[in-house]
């Protein structure tokens, strides 16, 4: 199962299976609401990795074993280790007024070793910008499958790019209504609160 690794976390995903086979890969991530004139626009994301499956990546990837990824090694992490979790939403499932938004759109992608640790840093953009203070707005990160788990960061899990401060809050709660992994685990949800001015 872990010789794939390094093709990417879509190619851990061995489909659906016993309860209690999984999960294999682990994630901590924050999260970052970016607005431009108080509309969201995207959503940044930092993972770190654990490190079995961090070691990996970094192994097939890190050519010149300097414990650093160049650019030419970053975008070989981009290709064979990242691009094919387009296919699973990049684990981010945004829903305004309810609805379920497909995001697909990358702006930025960064891979670094920071103390042996593997992270991700990038951006999904919006389709289009949206008012989170008029239309109710909640974002989960999950993998449905839950082959991977996302776990938001204990002491950061969210911030604001492009916004006062106190403009919006956010509110973290169990997402009852959509669950995952044959209805045994409710995913967190991030919803948010903020003011018109």
């Amino acid at each position: 199962m872990i010789a794939g690794a390094g093709a990417g976390l879509a190619a851990l995903h061995l489909g659906p299976g016993a309860p209690g086979a999984h999960p294999h890969v682990w994630i901590t991530s924050v999260t970052t609401f970016v607005f431009e004139d108080r509309r969201l626009f995207g959503l940044r994301h930092r993972w770190e990795f654990d490190e079995i499956f961090g070691s990996f990546v970094i192994q097939e990837h890190d050519a010149d074993g300097n414990g650093a990824f160049d650019a030419a090694e970053t975008e070989s992490v981009k290709d064979k280790a990242f691009a094919s979790l387009r296919d699973y939403g990049y684990f981010t499932h945004l829903r305004i007024d309810g609805q379920p938004v497909p995001l697909t759109e990358i702006v930025g992608f960064e891979a670094e070793i920071e103390d042996g640790v593997l992270a991700y840093e990038f951006t999904l953009s919006l389709p289009e910008p949206v008012d989170p203070a008029a239309t109710p707005l909640a974002v989960g990160v999950y993998d449905e499958e839950y082959y991977v788990e996302v776990l938001l960061d204990q002491d950061d899990p969210v911030r604001f790019a492009g916004l006062p401060n106190g403009a919006c809050t956010f509110e973290i709660e169990e997402d009852a209504e959509n669950p995952i992994y044959f209805g045994m685990v409710d995913p967190l949800s991030i919803s948010l609160s903020c003011g018109t001015s």
